[in-house]
């Protein structure tokens, strides 16, 4: 799917989808805890439910639509029935970029495979003018149409069954070049001279090709696509092959370009895309031609995309045994786009934060999302696009696999990242959170109306998906998974895959690994039931251990039931202070024993963070772990620094054994931290604590001190200012480090970013890249109205997105809440916030303080109707901020006043789990409150009281 779009822009902070509130924040350590019907979506729509005039060969037929039955013509489960399916289509558009409509004309070649009666497939808002059905000169006359908006169908009765055989479909329509970020919709920029101009782009994934033109719009359809698009002569047309020719349109003074032929593909993979951006291309060891397109303006940003594009295509290549298909690959930046990018086949479409890297003016943190991001599109070439999930219940094995092999790739083309580190904190730490809600779900799940499908891209497909496969890469070994891997990319080509396919792939290769594993069975525990289990290890006397399981639950939570009861084939690796031959045990039962050296005294489970789990222990084993972490951090790896910290917050807050305290006292550690991933990991995880406590104003002061404790330390090794010695890393994390400083009351911190801002007004000159965001978040907290608007015109007249990102966060810092107020306006006011930003500042503003969340919810329901009209139907991510609004309350009064406000809302779309998710997060802020607040607050003020 599309890849998500980041939220993240401090490494305190965090991307895109749905998560809970120690996810959300994107600079976690801070004062605060910071028409239904769719056929009214269209005015086209509505048109054919009345009556229309339908062209028929060359006669017109006026008919009057009757009342459809699916009994009698499609498939009562709200899917294609199967009796037609595609062979190719030929795609003819003719957008109108001044008047934002197009007309459109597809003949789709299809077979009868049981003869029927009735054809039916997808189309949504469109003027459909003309159908007919052909085999060879025959042409079948139609009943009527109907058009079933409820259904997304397009029915077409026929006058008399027709057989098993090959036909021509043939629909003429008109639509709307769209307004919202899906199908084929409008995009708008203003060039460095003023003048606005518009792009005309697409967005079909998952559900949205049946917005731009009729088709059977589910993966399994596999065809090809022939396209010819009308256009400008200004304008280049893109699409998913290279242009074949282009021929003068009549005498209108247009051009019309036709493309070649594609390879067999799902409907949510074509794109095609009318501007006028200009490219820079390279070429490939194997020939495949790469272009980045960007606005005019932006070309000199393409280079380093284009570098990380060149070396992942023949990184892919050698790695999956197989060559690309395509003879070019294009990477457009497009100005308004819903998620972070999107793997068109041959076409692939980005978010300008996510492709854009200016040397001078683009920070650390984006020069690596710009890589990832590539990295995970291009793996969707072979994941997703080349073998693909026959349903959207198996979407993991695109995105599962695509989110996976982009920190292995982008390891490869630059290892001085720390892209094995990144996937701990951004994908296990993320994913376990998420995994966490009772109202989570299996990463293979039913999911069968476009709303559900939507939900599906989330962190669960994602990084729980990237999560687990990693995890049966360590079991079985690189070259037996990449062998297997790689005999179900050459299985399955061009067709679709269900998991357990994927697993007799793996198994062919696995049987080679010693022990041999069954990959289907070891795999279907963690794929077919919704959260993860906690491993409890316990040193027996005469150098045993036992180790047992039970899934990880929040008390009180109801539990939904598992097919197979929360038991998972669990690999259990550890370290101890004593060597062995192997530290690697199986636990497939609910206990299991195994011996260990003499002597030994600790065992650390779960070594190196490989299995997606956590590990508990008795008091005394905590105890020397936590001993360890403050006499000599590096017996253990850092990776297992931060996983400790993860799993002690975590655990203390659903085991009774697990004292609240005890993450508290391990944390002090970090002021010794060196290395930034481990430190900005585990004071992400430390966010459950202090996130809840720091509602109290009389936690305040002593919070303060602890984080000051921390990170005057650490301010202090890697310096205030940036220096020729710089690592990558140090670059990267410099700036988030001084604004959780500055935030904290750290005075040099503060008055660096002040004296900083306050020359960049007075000479113009840029502040540097990696210190943006804290310089302006610094400021912008306690600035006057008159600074706030300067941010804001600033805001308003900066092309570079990547900038426009940490001037949107800034100004969302403000703790004057009139400004708030006048910050969430500008949401709804497309002239002042992007639609597809406008989620993004709204989660800012409710991460700020208490006070902006509640102006933020306030605001929602008072404009609910526009909220839910634009963001309520796709994955734009209005699911994270409900979730991350609602899951800060902590009071009864305010669940109450969601509950009442949602009580009339029949359908919410695919916002609902994150509304179930944000009361699900309150229920447990309550409940934590009510059970830990005593004796956290007080060991707050015991170890950092007043001076």
């Amino acid at each position: 799917m599309p890849r998500p779009e980041e939220l993240r822009l401090t490494e305190f902070g965090s991307e895109e989808s749905d998560y809970d509130e120690d996810i959300f924040s994107n600079s976690i350590i801070h004062r605060y805890e910071r028409k239904k019907a769719r056929c009214s979506r269209s005015k086209l729509c509505g048109g054919a439910m009345l009556g229309m005039t339908l062209l028929l060969t060359s006669v017109i037929v006026t008919v009057t639509l009757y009342p459809f039955s699916l009994a009698t013509c499609g498939n009562s489960t709200g899917l294609l029935s199967g009796d037609v399916i595609p062979i190719h289509y030929d795609l003819w558009l003719h957008p109108n970029l001044t008047t934002l409509t197009f007309k459109g004309k597809v003949e789709i070649h299809v077979e009868v495979v049981h003869k029927t009666q009735c054809i039916v497939l997808h189309s949504l808002e469109q003027n459909i003018t003309k159908i007919q059905l052909k085999q060879r000169d025959k042409v079948h006359l139609t009943e009527a149409f109907n058009l079933i908006p409820e259904k997304e169908f397009l029915s077409i009765p026929l006058r008399s069954e027709i057989p098993v055989g090959k036909y021509v479909l043939l629909i003429h329509y008109e639509a709307e070049v769209r307004h919202a970020l899906k199908g084929f919709y409008r995009s708008y920029y203003t060039t460095q001279e003023g003048v606005q101009r518009v792009a005309a782009v697409t967005q079909f994934e998952a559900t949205y090709a049946r917005h731009a033109f009729p088709c059977f719009d589910e993966p399994q359809y596999k065809a090809t696509f022939s396209i010819s698009v009308v256009r400008d002569p200004e304008h280049t047309v893109l699409s998913n092959m290279p242009k074949n020719e282009t021929a003068k349109y009549g005498e209108t003074g247009l051009f019309q370009d036709t493309f070649e032929k594609s390879v067999k593909m799902s409907t949510y993979l074509v794109a095609f895309m009318v501007m006028d951006f200009t490219s820079r291309s390279a070429t490939t060891v194997n020939g495949t031609k790469i272009s980045v397109w960007s606005r005019s303006e932006t070309h000199h940003q393409t280079k380093y995309a284009l570098d990380c594009a060149v070396q992942l295509m023949d990184y892919y290549e050698k790695r999956f045994g197989i060559s690309f298909p395509l003879p070019k690959q294009d990477l457009v930046a497009v100005p308004d786009f819903n998620s972070g990018a999107m793997e068109n086949w041959g076409l692939i479409t980005y978010r300008e934060t996510s492709i854009l890297y200016d040397e001078k003016e683009t920070s650390n943190i984006f020069k690596r999302r710009v890589l990832s991001v590539v990295a995970h599109e291009m793996a969707h070439q072979w994941f997703g696009n080349l073998v693909t999930m026959k349903w959207w219940n198996d979407l993991w094995l695109n995105e599962g696999f695509a989110s996976y092999m982009e920190y292995v790739a982008s390891d490869y083309v630059d290892e001085d990242m720390g892209m094995q580190m990144y996937l701990q904190k951004n994908g296990m730490q993320r994913a376990l959170s998420a995994d966490s809600f009772s109202n989570s779900h299996a990463i293979s799940t039913e999911a069968n109306t476009p709303e559900s499908i939507a939900e599906m891209f989330d962190a669960i497909s994602y990084r729980k998906g990237a999560c687990i496969i990693r995890m049966l890469k360590e079991v079985l070994g690189d070259d037996i998974f990449f062998e297997g891997i790689n005999n179900y990319l050459r299985k399955y080509e061009y067709s679709n895959a269900i998991q357990s396919q994927l697993y007799h792939a793996i198994n062919e290769t696995a049987k080679q690994a010693v022990p041999p594993i069954d990959v289907g069975a070891f795999m279907n525990a963690w794929t077919l039931q919704m959260g993860y289990p906690i491993v409890y290890v316990q040193l027996l006397e005469n150098n045993r251990v036992k180790i047992s399981q039970s899934k990880y639950k929040f008390p009180g939570d109801v539990e939904t039931p598992s097919p197979l009861g929360y038991r998972w084939h669990i690999p259990f690796w550890y370290q101890s202070n004593q060597p062995s031959e192997s530290n690697f045990e199986w636990l497939t039962r609910e206990s299991f024993e195994f011996e260990v050296a003499e002597n030994t005294n600790w065992i650390l489970g779960n070594s190196l963070a490989r299995g997606f789990y956590r590990v508990t222990y008795d008091a005394d084993n905590w105890a020397q772990i936590i001993g360890i972490l403050h006499n000599n951090h590096d017996v253990f790896n850092e990776v297992d620094r931060m996983k400790i910290l993860d799993d002690l917050t975590s655990l203390s807050q659903v085991l009774e054994e697990v004292d609240i305290t005890w993450p508290l006292e391990a944390s002090t550690y970090l002021k010794n931290e060196e290395s930034l991933y481990a430190l900005t990991g585990s004071l992400i995880s430390l966010s459950r604590i202090v996130g809840k406590l720091s509602v109290k104003a009389e936690y305040g002061e002593a919070i303060d001190a602890y984080y000051l404790h921390i990170l005057e330390p650490v301010v202090k090794r890697i310096g205030i200012e940036p220096n020729a010695n710089d690592t990558f890393k140090t670059g990267l994390f410099r700036g988030a480090v001084l604004t959780a400083a500055a935030e904290h009351g750290h005075q040099p911190s503060i008055e660096y970013a002040q004296r900083l801002y306050d020359e960049h007004v007075a000479t113009g000159n840029s502040v540097d890249a990696n210190l943006y965001e804290y310089v302006y978040n610094t400021v912008a907290l306690t600035c006057t109205e008159e600074v706030w608007e300067t941010i804001m015109q600033e805001y308003t007249v900066e092309s570079l997105q990547s900038k426009q990102r940490y001037l949107m966060k800034a100004l969302a810092s403000t703790s004057d809440i009139g400004i708030i107020r006048k910050l969430l306006e500008y949401t709804t006011d497309e002239t002042k916030v992007r639609q597809q930003d406008a989620r993004i500042v709204l989660t800012y503003i409710s991460m700020g303080s208490y006070d902006a969340n509640r102006a933020t919810w306030q605001y929602v329901k008072e404009n609910w109707d526009y909220f839910y009209s634009t963001y309520g139907h796709s994955n734009m991510g209005f699911d994270v901020l409900m979730q991350t609004v609602i899951g800060q309350f902590y009071t009864t009064e305010e669940l109450e006043d969601v509950n009442q406000f949602f009580a009339d809302k029949e359908d919410l779309g695919s916002i609902q789990r994150g509304v179930k998710k944000g009361l699900e997060a309150a229920q447990h802020r309550m409940v934590w409150l009510e059970q830990h607040e005593d004796r956290a607050g007080g060991w707050f003020k015991d170890n950092f009281p007043k001076d």
